[in-house]
């Protein structure tokens, strides 16, 4: 007669060893753990390399507007009231608002400061006016949004002449990033940046 049939019992992923059962786990942990820690680390790694170069783009396209006044003509060499912007940064600067005072008193346009600075003396003053407000500065482009010429009336080009001394501006201006600032003329150092243009300034226009 045959003996009964024996089945053998397999226990898959065992070695029947412990110790050894053990340890096998230990370094897949090891290994799934070590893989996580350099997925979690290369996506770090790359967010501030993203991060980075997005610094980079911003500062190669950072604009800086600064605002000047100038009694003679870009030649140097004829009598002439200037007003003027220059971007003296690396990036375009678009000119969003102006708000220019006299005295103190916002201006809405150069009418109403010729004739608050200088009477009647002012309008019948010779003009070039363009306005700033919606211009696109390129790095190192100039605007003279006023220019006075020269009168051979002492008295009166005198008074023209103290009118920059008694202005000030202030400018809001953003980058291509939509990135604003607001820069003084009591402060030409210095560009704050601001989230909008202030919507509460008197714009001045020509």
């Amino acid at each position: 007669m045959e003996g009964p049939e024996v089945h053998s019992h397999h226990h898959g992923g065992h070695s029947g060893h412990r110790w050894f059962d053990i340890a096998v786990s230990a370094c897949a942990m090891v290994v799934s753990l070590a893989s996580l820690y350099l997925a979690i680390h290369h996506g770090h790694v790359m967010q501030e390399m993203a991060e980075a170069n997005a610094r980079m783009v911003t500062a190669t396209s950072w604009p800086r507007v600064s605002y000047s006044t100038s009694n003679v003509d870009a030649a140097g060499a004829t009598p002439q009231i200037r007003l003027t912007l220059t971007n003296k940064g690396i990036g375009p600067a678009r000119i969003e608002g102006m708000e220019l005072s006299y005295d103190g008193k916002p201006m809405a346009n150069a009418d109403a400061l010729l004739k608050t600075c200088c009477s009647s003396k002012g309008e019948a003053q010779q003009r070039w006016i363009s306005s700033a407000n919606g211009e696109i500065l390129r790095p190192g482009e100039e605007k003279n949004f006023l220019k006075l010429n020269h009168t051979a009336d002492a008295q009166q080009w005198a008074v023209l002449n103290d009118l920059p001394a008694k202005v000030a501006v202030k400018v809001c201006y953003c980058s291509v990033f939509d990135e604003c600032w607001v820069t003084q003329s009591s402060s030409p150092s210095k560009a704050e940046r601001v989230k909008a243009c202030p919507a509460d300034w008197k714009q001045y226009s020509d």
